[in-house]
């Protein structure tokens, strides 16, 4: 589904509203799949924004443990956890229109 997603923490910790504003969108496809993850040594639903040809690298981290945390009429978040660094976060995306 071709979305604006919005990260909504840096590290784990909330931006403000001002932070999110300024933070450009990035334009590309969403996609949610049940795949093996080795960090979470489980199957997971697993988040991630394709924004060119299939091998392209992400231009955000996996959101791990994705789930639809809130929806309305022109968007949506999906929340869950993102390794960056060996590191895990939560993460939230806030994913409207293109």
């Amino acid at each position: 589904m071709h979305m604006l997603v919005t990260p909504m923490r840096r590290q784990g910790i909330a931006l403000t509203p001002q932070e999110r504003r300024r933070f450009p969108p990035i334009k590309g496809n969403v996609m949610v799949n049940s795949e093996n993850n080795h960090e979470l040594g489980r199957s997971a639903n697993i988040a991630r924004i394709n924004v060119g040809m299939p091998n392209d690298p992400d231009p955000l981290p996996r959101l791990l443990d994705a789930t639809l945390a809130g929806m309305a009429v022109t968007g949506f978040v999906l929340s869950g956890i993102e390794y960056v660094d060996g590191c895990a976060y939560a993460q939230s995306w806030w994913c409207r229109l293109a």
